[in-house]
């Protein structure tokens, strides 16, 4: 059995393409809860409708509720997710572990998806997702072919990414857009700092003379591997896109759907998906790329078709020698160096100086576009106004169909004629509100019978076979036959939307909770750590707690769902997140830095009012902020092949990133050769710590990357301890 193929949808004109192009299932927000704050997002009452007319073809849809939810939120988005549920919703994706948790303690019939923010790569993460409910997670973009296949082996369906953009920090790690410019990915609002250029320091020393796009990864296509994914148990194929247009999502679909029935792609489908949207394509963590197989430092920006070159400038008036067709209206860009320059092609002209609305391979036409392009600069279609037409035509005239069987029988005059319809798991019969008579001339034989059951072109399903059971010399009216038909048709779409309907349940879950005091400091190398009572905890430094990494299944303290009691980067903002982790065994959790005093204090006196116990949190009063976390190194990248593992380069320099807007990160490698990007100031929050333990917290972190042993010291005795 395929997987299914998964599209992305931001506005109707892509639920349309999606839906001609064939895909099995769609996703997309609604105006809160999802992160793409800035798509086209559906309403309630649009959805409604949506999940109907996809029900009826036999489509799922998915809603994304993938943004994480602070105390006063999540009860808002529970209503939604209960709305959603008693429309019939086949399952909604995500993020935040405490709306997963009171969804499943409260509509456990409900399907849940794990989103990728959650950074699933293990079996491990898998079971603990799997004890909330979850039925579905989509794992994390950093995962190898063989993790996939491990995850799958669980038995959960996984999701995995094929086509689209790619994420360079873990997905839900990723804090840079938040700290930076005030806008959280994971509140939908990502400023997407990973596509800005930078300048790579060493030592204070410029690496690179000029800004590059240095964290800017190509896009994933895995298309053309689809068949190793179906190999390896993948349960569905995840197209990226809800801020994409209509033809990016019918290309997309297209493409995989012909993999997937082993059809070649031909020239032009390969085009459409470098002319829909590309940053070049890559096959990602999933194939082991790195370095510049996996990114483009030269350009962040869509790519599109290379269709010629500029061989004279005259003005505005720009000529091109062809090897690509470029039609009027296409959108076109130049480029030559550092130069990019683009334009709609409003006026084009022949060798001769007429106007023509389309230019051939081989042929030199002329537009008028920028005045500073330069000759020899390279032309790409970056919009393809005659497959967007197509993509609209099919998007007219291509039905979807359900295949369904049928079976008519008349016993003979002053009998009704009964229909029964299936599509193979649903059955209904209807019959005619009136008898036969007796034929005088044309009999209602299964000729003529058959000629009228079967215009079903304007409807949503097809006669496969239909078998008869007809008396001789019997008459129905040709009104009455197709009257028929489509009565039983409604008949068969309504019993393929009918759906039991569970009752909510009531909320019962009460957690264990440790109230013992904790403190935590951590450290990245051996003359960090004092002799303050405190807990030390660290990734590789002698003497201290373990501190697991992204991937770790066992540790002191987990930075995910694996083993252990200390839990903390989950992204914890709401008092229900801090009881699903109790419930998985932890027993002291990290709250999120996205939270703000008021927030934290929010969740503390919410957990206490309906669990009436102290939470177990750990708030961090002091670090300088971690923005990224990737498997990928932009400091061997550049100075190497990024390549390779263990260089120690950014252990024996310092390394910092610097944006043309001023912003500057430090670049450190973690026990594994990951890449984190952290804030080069430091977040001092000690003024929080006496606030806190009035609200009933005692459990603090401290974070220390760069500091010398006298702030750390400074630091620890600040918190009087």
């Amino acid at each position: 059995m395929n997987p299914e193929i998964l599209a992305p949808v931001g506005s109707v004109e892509a639920l349309q393409a999606a839906f001609a192009a064939g895909a099995d299932a769609v996703y997309f927000g609604l105006p809160q809860f999802g992160a793409r704050a800035f798509a086209n997002r559906f309403t309630l009452e649009q959805t409604k409708e949506i999940i109907e007319q996809a029900h009826t073809y036999g489509m799922k849809i998915y809603i994304t509720m993938n943004t994480i939810l602070y105390e006063n939120e999540i009860e808002d988005a529970y209503e939604a997710a209960r709305a959603l549920f008693y429309m019939n919703v086949d399952a909604l994706i995500i993020q935040d572990l405490g709306l997963i948790h009171l969804l499943h303690e409260r509509l456990p019939e409900l399907e849940l998806h794990a989103s990728t923010q959650l950074s699933v790569s293990t079996p491990a993460q898998i079971e603990q997702l799997r004890k909330l409910g979850v039925s579905r997670v989509v794992l994390a973009r950093e995962c190898t072919l063989e993790q996939i296949r491990a995850c799958a082996a669980t038995g959960m369906e996984i999701e995995v990414f094929v086509h689209g953009a790619l994420c360079i920090s873990y997905s839900g790690q990723c804090q840079f857009s938040n700290v930076m410019y005030n806008r959280s990915g994971n509140r939908g609002m990502c400023a997407q700092p990973c596509r800005m250029p930078y300048i790579l320091k060493e030592d204070g020393r410029n690496v690179n003379k000029l800004p590059a796009y240095l964290l800017s990864p190509k896009d994933l296509s895995l298309i053309r591997k689809v068949s190793d994914l179906k190999d390896a148990g993948v349960a569905s194929l995840k197209i990226e896109g809800r801020m994409k247009s209509a033809e990016y999502v019918y290309a997309a679909v297209t493409a995989v759907k012909k993999e997937l029935e082993e059809k070649d792609l031909t020239k032009e489908d390969e085009e459409h998906l470098l002319v829909t949207f590309n940053r070049q394509f890559t096959t990602g963590h999933t194939y082991k790329q790195k370095g510049k197989d996996l990114m483009d430092p030269a350009a962040a920006n869509h790519h599109g078709l290379t269709i010629g070159k500029v061989v004279a400038v005259k003005g505005k008036r720009i000529t091109i020698q062809l090897d690509h067709d470029l039609s009027q209206n296409d959108g076109i860009r130049f480029e030559k160096g550092r130069v990019s320059e683009g334009c709609h092609v409003n006026y084009m002209y022949d060798a001769r100086n007429r106007l023509i609305s389309l230019g051939k391979a081989g042929e030199v036409v002329s537009v008028d576009g920028p005045y500073n392009v330069q000759i020899g600069s390279v032309v790409k279609k970056t919009v393809d106004s005659k497959y967007r037409k197509e993509v609209s035509d099919h998007i007219k005239n291509d039905r979807r169909y359900v295949d369904i069987t049928g079976k008519a029988v008349c016993r003979g005059v002053k009998e009704p004629l009964y229909l029964s319809v299936s599509d193979g798991k649903h059955e209904v019969v209807v019959k005619t509100p009136i008898v036969a008579e007796q034929a005088q001339k044309q009999a209602t034989d299964p000729d003529v019978l058959g000629k009228q059951l079967n215009k079903t072109g304007s409807s949503w399903a097809r006669f496969t076979h239909i078998d008869y059971d007809l008396a001789p010399d019997i008459y129905f009216p040709i009104k009455v036959m197709n009257d028929l038909r489509k009565e039983a048709l409604e008949a068969l779409r309504r019993e393929r939307l009918s759906f039991r309907v569970f009752p909510e349940k009531s909320y019962t879950y009460m957690p264990q909770v440790d109230p013992s005091p904790v403190v935590l400091a951590q450290i990245e190398t051996q003359d960090q750590k004092g002799d303050e009572n405190v807990l030390w905890i660290s990734e590789n430094v002698p003497g201290t707690l373990k501190k697991g990494r992204i991937d770790t299944e066992k540790a002191d303290v987990l930075t995910h769902l694996g083993e252990g009691k200390i839990i903390l980067n989950m992204n914890v903002v709401n008092s229900y997140a801090v009881a699903a982790l109790l419930s998985l065994g932890y027993e002291k959790i990290g709250i999120s830095e996205e939270a703000n005093l008021d927030q934290v204090e929010m969740l503390v006196r919410a957990f206490r009012a309906r669990y009436h116990q102290p939470a177990p949190v750990i708030v961090c009063v002091y670090q300088k902020k971690r923005l990224m976390l990737m498997n990928h190194c932009p400091v061997n990248t550049l100075l190497k092949d990024g390549k390779r593992s263990g260089c120690r380069l950014c252990h024996e320099h310092v390394y910092e990133l610097e944006g043309t807007d001023g912003t500057s990160v430090l670049c450190l490698g973690d026990s594994a050769c990951r890449m984190r990007l952290f804030d080069s100031k430091t977040s001092d929050r000690l003024e929080w710590v006496r606030i806190l333990k009035k609200t009933g917290i005692n459990g603090f972190l401290c974070v220390f990357v760069n500091e010398k042993k006298e702030e750390i010291d400074r630091v620890l005795k600040a918190l009087c301890f």
